[in-house]
């Protein structure tokens, strides 16, 4: 009987220790409430808000809910055209009804991207992000439905213009609760060449060419492989490049009139076998011509290939300071040395400037800019090499 009392007790002060210290643990609040000013709609609420009637009867016919659904999507990012940019391209509400799914899938899958790209995320960037879109590919060589090819998109903002592989539209965005729709003057059209082809049919890049058929043969020869011209075009060895492409007109101001000059340059010394440096870097051997030629592709190889998207569009040139000497691969010991983008860039009134850093040779204007290819977006450089 003393014992329960005792244990009675000692509950009875537990429970009371307990409500004292609840009661003295709760804080009135500090301050006034902040009222929530954020998005109020989700992204698909705002589409049925919007005057999309072109777009959302594409998005409609082909399913695109359940798209978003199957694809747990917990933000996304959807670029719109407006119907005035849809009828421009030719594609009225009527022809929509008549289009096939799978050509309506390819629209707006390209137009669909798999993350959530907050406009306020857009107007701190310097150059561009790459995200990618639902848009695959299993057909190209090298690509299957296991590891199928996938189109990107590189998103900034430049003079206030949102950017969209280095070409400019209105910036107007309409945020949701998850997600972010961007208005679009006109329709996108995805890559669906490689740079390799751009090259084989302009007249104007024969040298350029001659000079990668050239390389690569010497390399072939002395140990097997090597040579540029593998990333011209799409494959699963390297993601996105960037190709500053010299015109035949550039290779004679630089003092190459003939094919001959190339071969000549290209076997100006012999091509040894790949060794490690003085800071135990594999690095490998080229010949005169390519080391001549390096920049002009970002040093990126068939040995050495981008990793991830290597890019760089005009808005990158002119807002992205840290783009010149910027680290593409770190190195580390006995494997590749390190790898920087060798280039300084600059602005003369609305023409690009190029220069490669250390060289004698002066900033050489791009003649056109802004390509793009399924393998990476081309710039085009008509007075003369980076590098003598």
């Amino acid at each position: 009987m003393k014992l329960s009392k005792i244990i009675y007790t000692l509950a009875l002060v537990s429970v009371c220790w307990t409500a004292c210290t609840q009661k003295d643990a709760q804080v009135s609040p500090v301050g006034k409430t902040i009222d929530y000013t954020g998005p109020g709609k989700t992204v698909r609420q705002i589409l049925d808000s919007a005057k999309f009637t072109i777009y959302k009867a594409m998005w409609q016919k082909a399913n695109m809910d359940s798209v978003i659904t199957a694809g747990n999507y917990q933000g996304y990012t959807l670029l719109v055209p407006t119907d005035a940019a849809f009828t421009a391209a030719g594609i009225t509400a009527d022809k929509v009804k008549t289009m096939a799914v799978n050509d309506l899938d390819t629209i707006l899958f390209y137009h669909t991207l798999n993350s959530w790209m907050p406009s306020a995320n857009i107007q701190q960037l310097k150059g561009n992000a790459s995200l990618r879109t639902l848009l695959t590919r299993s057909d190209i060589p090298t690509y299957s439905s296991w590891t199928p090819y996938v189109y990107y998109l590189f998103l900034g903002l430049h003079d206030k213009q949102l950017m969209v592989n280095g070409k400019a539209h209105p910036f107007t965005a309409m945020e949701g609760t998850n997600g972010t729709i961007y208005v679009l003057d006109e329709v996108l059209k995805q890559p669906n060449t490689d740079m390799i082809d751009y090259l084989k049919s302009n007249p104007n890049f024969t040298f350029l060419l001659e000079a990668c058929r050239i390389n690569d043969s010497i390399y072939q020869t002395v140990w097997g492989q090597q040579g540029f011209s593998q990333l011209l075009q799409a494959s699963t060895r390297s993601a996105y490049i960037t190709l500053f492409a010299p015109t035949n007109n550039a290779f004679k101001k630089a003092g190459f009139n003939t094919i001959d000059d190339l071969r000549q340059r290209a076997l100006r010394y012999e091509v040894g076998w790949p060794n490690y440096d003085e800071h135990l870097y594999y690095r490998y051997t080229f010949t005169s011509l390519d080391t001549l030629l390096l920049a002009h592709h970002i040093d990126l190889t068939g040995v050495q290939p981008a990793n991830y998207n290597m890019v760089i569009f005009t808005n990158d040139m002119l807002d992205n300071g840290a783009i010149s000497n910027f680290t593409i691969d770190p190195g580390r010991a006995y494997n590749n040395p390190p790898q920087y983008v060798r280039l300084n860039f600059s602005a003369n009134g609305n023409t690009i400037m190029v220069k490669e850093t250390g060289s004698s040779v002066g900033a050489l204007p791009l003649k056109s800019t802004d390509m793009m290819f399924r393998n990476g977006v081309l710039h085009i450089v008509d007075d003369g090499l980076f590098k003598q």
